[in-house]
């Protein structure tokens, strides 16, 4: 019973230190709270063999080296003007570039990006108030996430589930296509389409969304055909950062100094400080004591979920705590329980007062946090609840 009490309060304490460090650095509070939970349950000896294996196994450093690419892509198309080139050659209505310009912008994973799709939303539409346009901004900012296969965090979520990205995007396009017309429905429902037309070049609208795609395209027909894991991602990013760098004719020092800014290495920390978490956990006895826990899926999945996306303002900081926990508990997390799973993370996420994007968004149109949080409140809970619908219809 004392064991059982000392594993528990372990396991809160390292919960304690992720929650609370990962407002300053994600990464680094998980790998903080992997130590402590295993400096707390294990020999110095063991602890050291789990961390090795991690560490040194090629595939993780290969996956972690691929990630940490994504930024710099994103940071040398922004620098070199060829997202202005595409937003000003932008073919479709108003409507259609309310919610592009932040959605495609935010698969880029600059930080502070909220900030570069928040003047194109300002500038696009005078009818609606601030409010509405912030809420805009952050809304369709994370649309593309749930279903881009290089989303970071969806990529962590598929390494600990052990399945393919690809696999999990086909059952998370229902929950893409619902936030789309939710979106779509209560945040542009009122908008006048322009009539005027414009003058528009193409190819300069469709070179960086061919830079993105390229990218996931790879690394699918690699996975697919030759049966590659991480060199797979790591061959289609570094293409894309290839194809980028030349088509932009950037210099190696512009790359170098967009990876400083960018902090592109915390990207690949976070990979292997969320695997050597996992690993920790599943080598501790707390993984014994959590089997033992009764409750329903459904509350550790959508609410346990929601939540912890809604007060930490993350999306990989609840993965990489409710993952490990619902394999102890129920053996196994299935794909469709995965989907699920990261749709409420990100609901409770988009409307997080601590969520940097809600965050400097408000500061940019002047406004208050509250107010983007009680417009967009009911867009989220109404979509939770859809989404919990078609889970068991699907």
């Amino acid at each position: 019973m004392l064991l059982e009490i000392y594993l528990v309060l372990i396991f809160a304490t390292s919960l304690s230190i992720i929650l609370v460090l990962s407002k300053r650095n994600i990464a680094g509070a998980i790998f903080l709270g992997a130590l402590f939970l295993g400096f707390a349950t294990m020999s110095p000896e063991v602890l050291l063999e789990v961390s090795l294996r991690v560490f040194l196994e090629i595939g993780n450093i290969v996956l972690a080296i691929a990630i940490s690419l994504i930024p710099i892509i994103g940071g040398l198309l922004n620098r070199k003007g060829l997202l202005d080139k595409m937003i000003r050659n932008f073919p479709f209505g108003k409507k259609a570039f309310l919610g592009f310009s932040p959605a495609f912008l935010g698969l880029l994973t600059i930080p502070g990006g909220a900030l570069f799709s928040a003047p194109l939303v300002a500038r696009c539409c005078d009818e609606i108030t601030d409010i509405r346009k912030a809420s805009i901004n952050v809304w369709f900012r994370h649309i593309l996430h749930i279903v881009y296969p290089l989303a970071p965090t969806l990529i962590i979520a598929c390494e600990l589930v052990g399945c393919s990205v690809y696999q999990a995007v086909i059952y998370l396009a229902p929950y893409f296509a619902l936030s789309l017309i939710v979106g779509s429905i209560f945040l542009l429902g009122g908008i006048e389409e322009n009539r005027e037309e414009k003058q528009v070049n193409i190819r300069e609208f469709l070179e960086p969304v061919f830079i993105i795609l390229i990218a996931p395209l790879i690394d699918f027909t690699l996975r697919t055909y030759y049966h590659l894991s991480s060199s797979a991602t790591f061959i289609g990013i570094f293409t894309a950062l290839l194809i980028t760098v030349i088509y932009s004719k950037a210099r190696v020092h512009e790359v170098l100094s967009i990876a400083r800014e960018t902090r592109a290495w915390n990207f690949a920390f976070l990979i292997l400080a969320v695997l050597e978490y996992q690993a920790v956990f599943k080598n501790s006895g707390i993984s014994q004591l959590v089997r033992g826990i009764s409750i329903n899926p459904l509350i550790l999945i959508v609410g346990i979920g929601f939540l912890l996306g809604f007060l930490t303002g993350r999306t990989s900081t609840p993965i990489v705590i409710l993952i490990p926990m619902f394999q102890e508990i129920f053996g196994s997390l299935t794909i469709p329980q995965l989907a699920l799973m990261y749709y409420s993370i990100l609901l409770g996420y988009i409307i997080s007062p601590v969520h940097p994007c809600l965050i400097v968004t408000a500061e940019y149109f002047g406004i208050g946090v509250s107010d983007i949080i009680k417009d967009l409140y009911k867009l989220s809970l109404v979509s939770l609840l859809i989404g919990v619908l078609l889970y068991h219809l699907l």
